[in-house]
């Protein structure tokens, strides 16, 4: 008996040394999808990444990357895949492969402002400076009201300079934007942007059909199951309707 046990160890060994590794970028500055909780990194992208790694065979690597160098660095072969809160865009699919979008529920992102503001909607925006991270879709909504966008490496450097008083606003996720304001207290909501379609997606590397259609299988299968509503609940659990 001692024997078999010790030869399906010696199997189970064998394949985790072996699996192939898929080395993933992702930006830990965007809870809950992905942070630092004392010093591991965590949160809804990489959870969900582990999963359908486990189930692809992959043995995930992760790298944590500026956001605006996630593709870059994708494109020079650095790593494999990225996921990051990252959506569609148009001139993104021309650099990159994309997964289909992996969020099953719409997300609202917050229109923030300096407590001494005096704008009373995000319409009053058209012209202003707007802060986002670059290369995020709060890139695309800030255009769309007409603003001005300035974008900074980290959503982080947006937010101080709205401190400052040196933007008029910054636009970011909502789970993201709560967290910031428990410790930023001179920055207020003044309004809200829906998405009622996010296309969050994993990015792959142009001309990766394969991995493409090996994670939208997996992203299929995991749709209205325990072990994804299990993340939603955990992550966002005012989504899990």
């Amino acid at each position: 008996m001692k024997k078999i046990i010790v030869l399906i160890m010696a199997s189970i060994l064998s394949i985790s040394t072996f699996a192939e590794k898929l080395y993933v970028g992702t930006n830990a500055e965007f809870a809950p999808y992905e942070y630092l909780e004392n010093g591991k990194l965590t949160g809804f992208d990489v959870e969900l990444m582990e999963i359908i790694g486990k189930k692809a065979g992959y043995e995930i690597v992760w790298k944590d990357i500026s956001f605006d160098g996630l593709i870059p660095a994708l494109q020079t072969g650095k790593i494999d895949a990225v996921i990051a809160g990252m959506s569609q865009t148009i001139e993104r699919k021309k650099a990159v492969d994309f997964s289909n979008p992996y969020l099953y529920f719409k997300s609202e992102h917050l229109v923030l402002t300096n407590i001494k503001s005096t704008f009373k909607n995000k319409e009053e925006l058209k012209n202003k400076i707007v802060g986002v991270q670059l290369g995020t879709l709060q890139e695309e909504l800030a255009l769309k009201l007409g603003a001005q966008v300035r974008p900074y490496s980290s959503f982080l450097g947006a937010l101080m300079a709205l401190e400052n008083s040196s933007i008029d606003s910054v636009i970011i996720s909502d789970k993201a934007g709560y967290e910031y304001l428990k410790s930023m207290k001179t920055l207020k909501i003044l309004d809200t942007v829906i998405d009622n379609y996010p296309g969050a997606s994993i990015a792959l590397k142009k001309g990766s059909p394969e991995k493409v259609e090996k994670i939208n299988e997996i992203l299929e299968g995991l749709k209205n199951t325990d072990e994804y509503n299990d993340l939603v609940k955990k992550y966002f659990p005012e989504k899990n309707n």
